[in-house]
């Protein structure tokens, strides 16, 4: 057969690309056919050689070759369309929206009977303008340049209002006198504070302000809307209001100042008086009108004797109502201390040995004797007495003040000295006594001591504490043998160095014969001497207690 062209995905059977024929004068033919495929030169394309075989019943054969070419000539096929787009305007060009809907084809789909669809798009960067949309054309193309389009626009559009960042802000101002002009046009010109955004164009503020109503003085008010449009026409708005107004207290030029004034006895009612009538001194100014003072005195509080006090606030009020306050105390008080007009006096007493406690009590009941007046209120005494100083024995002293103390705690004090004195000697109660002893040749010594530990026997008594003994004793005076004799002075002396005597003598006598033993009777002749001792003998054995020299 001829050649033939065959569009890529048709049929190539002999029965579209034709038959061969063939004939032979010895008999019949057998007609047979085998196909060389060639790619093409684009997408599925093909150069196909069929070569066609003839046999005739006795084997003989004879071929010849068909081309038949597949080709491609059929556009792609748009399978979807392309879909309009419309995106809220970010500010920034949509561009990551617009991207992705580029990339995606508008969301096309084409198909293609001979092999893979390329997509494209003759996008130019154009801008939509609030809403004005722009047209961009997809084209599906396949590997053998074949096309399909497919239009759709994409719409960047502002349908949102402005975003009302910051809400516009009331503004409230102290009243300047003069309808604070400056205050108000700041607040108009900066928008009340608001601030406002929006994601695709400049805005355009402004207000409704008109005229500010009237309040007391030269206050007033008013409520404005600002509105704010961007420049595709969407607007938001915000409200706010700006008030004039005196909130500010007069001022206290001058505090009120305390008073005080001592005691008069009838409650110094001039003093007070005077010090209400001027406010306590107090000096008041407001810029927005006059002041009225007030207080709150209602009476003085109780306090020692004729005193008292008032905490008093004083109140400035100006004619809006504003008030500022100052307070201030008037106090009457006692400062003054008791008058002593008997100082306490001095008491000395003869110690009693048990701390002449009634004398001492009745002195200090007494102040002591001390006199004492106030003039604002009774007094009261006390004293600081806590106890005797001790001293010799049950002597002793306290140095005491006596304190007279007024209702308001003002006092005065006298001081005076309390003393028990011991100015009487100890009684001898029994005298020291004589005492004479029998030598013994060695002193008597364990006899006398005996009698000087005793104090010669002698026994003495104190009513303000005890009794030391002491004596004189030196030694004995020497007489015959170990004989001799002294007269001693025994001291009692007190506590307190009192001392009174007694005086007794110790002897020691000697009464007792020698004793000793006689020689033994001898005879001598006439013409021996008799008081040759050597012939007559001696005696021996001679002792005495009181003398060794016999």
């Amino acid at each position: 057969p001829a050649t033939a062209n065959v569009e890529c995905g048709d049929s190539i059977d002999p029965s579209q690309t034709g038959n061969a024929t063939a004939t032979d004068s010895c008999g019949s033919v057998t007609v047979t056919y085998s196909d060389s495929v060639a790619a093409g030169s684009c997408g599925n394309t093909q150069t196909i050689t069929r070569t066609w075989t003839a046999t005739d019943d006795c084997g003989n054969d004879v071929s010849q070759d068909q081309i038949i070419n597949v080709i491609d000539t059929t556009d792609p096929v748009i399978n979807i369309d392309a879909t309009n787009i419309a995106v809220e305007c970010d500010g920034s060009g949509n561009n990551g929206e617009i991207e992705n809907w580029l990339n995606n084809n508008g969301g096309a789909v084409a198909s293609d009977n001979c092999g893979d669809v390329t997509w494209t798009n003759n996008y130019n960067g154009a801008q939509s303008d609030c809403s004005t949309p722009v047209l961009v054309t997809f084209t599906a193309t396949d590997a053998c340049g074949n096309t399909s389009s497919t239009t759709a626009s994409y719409t960047i559009q502002d349908t949102a209002n402005p975003s009302i960042d910051n809400e516009a802000s009331n503004l409230t101002v102290q009243c300047d006198g003069t309808g604070n002009t400056d205050d108000l046009n700041d607040w108009l010109t900066n928008n009340g504070g608001a601030i406002a955004s929006d994601d695709c164009s400049t805005i355009t503020w402004t207000n409704d302000f008109t005229e500010l109503s009237d309040l007391c003085g030269a206050t007033g008010s008013a409520t404005v809307t600002f509105t704010a449009t961007d420049g595709c026409g969407n607007s938001s708005t915000t409200t706010a209001i700006f008030t004039i107004e005196d909130i500010t207290a007069p001022t206290i030029d001058t505090e009120a100042s305390d008073l005080t004034v001592e005691c008069d006895g009838a409650g110094n009612i001039d003093d007070l008086n005077n010090w209400l009538t001027s406010n306590g001194g107090a000096i008041a100014s407001d810029l927005c009108g006059n002041v009225t003072w007030t207080n709150d005195f209602t009476e003085l509080s109780d306090l020692c004797g004729a005193t008292g006090s008032a905490s008093v606030t004083f109140t400035a009020t100006d004619d809006c109502g504003n008030f500022s306050t100052t307070t201030a105390i008037f106090t009457i008080e006692d400062t003054l201390n008791p008058v002593i007009s008997t100082v306490a006096a001095d008491q000395t007493v003869q110690c009693d040995g048990s701390g002449n406690t009634d004398e001492l009590q009745a002195w200090l009941d007494t102040q002591a004797g001390a006199v004492a007046i106030d003039q604002c209120s009774t007094i009261t005494w006390t004293n600081n007495y806590s106890g005797l100083l001790d001293q010799c024995g049950a002597t002793g002293r306290a140095l005491v003040t006596f304190t007279a103390t007024d209702e308001c705690g003002n006092s005065s004090s006298t001081t005076a000295l309390f003393t028990i004195l011991d100015l009487l000697n100890p009684t001898i109660d029994t005298e020291a006594s004589d005492l004479t002893v029998e030598c013994d040749g060695a002193g008597n010594v364990d006899d006398l001591n005996d009698w000087l530990t005793n104090n010669g026997g002698a026994i003495a008594s104190d009513v303000c504490s005890d009794v030391t003994w002491t004596n004189d004793f030196d030694k004995l005076a020497d007489a015959c043998g170990a004989t001799g004799s002294a007269t001693v002075t025994f001291t009692a002396t007190d506590g307190c160095g009192n001392s009174s005597t007694t005086t007794a003598i110790f002897t020691i006598v000697d009464t007792t014969a020698p004793t000793f033993t006689v020689p033994a009777d001898v005879t001598i002749e006439c013409d021996q001497d008799a008081n040759d001792l050597t012939l007559t003998g001696d005696v021996t054995d001679e002792a005495d207690n009181c003398d060794s020299g016999l």
